[in-house]
């Protein structure tokens, strides 16, 4: 099986890629994400998994970057979605978006 690309968040908030045996920013780990390659980021000092949260900002990022990918409203419904406890949700919404996609690109 092809294990994620290890990422570690130092206490001083840099990423440290330990494939390549040196620092990344937000963009590299874009990048690589965008290569297909897939990734997991933890905190080095407690080796918790914080993907998610990186991949947030990223995303972050990109709205600053590129301009909007994801509308206020689609924004404004995901926040009342997920407040509503539906354990479903996530499923839902990964395969609207693989259909919607012009190639199988995401893995999980």
């Amino acid at each position: 099986m092809n294990e994620p690309r290890l990422i570690r968040k130092y206490a001083n908030r840099r990423l440290y890629d330990t494939v390549r045996s040196r620092y990344v920013n937000l963009a590299d780990v874009r990048n690589l994400i965008a290569d297909g390659v897939k990734v997991k980021v933890v905190e080095q000092s407690t080796s918790r998994d914080i993907t998610n949260s990186i991949l947030l900002q990223i995303i972050g990022s990109m709205e600053r970057d590129d301009g909007a990918i994801l509308t206020t409203a689609f924004l404004t419904d995901l926040i009342r979605s997920a407040g509503r406890d539906d354990p479903g949700l996530p499923e839902r919404l990964q395969s609207a978006l693989r259909s919607a996609l012009p190639t199988p690109t995401l893995h999980q």
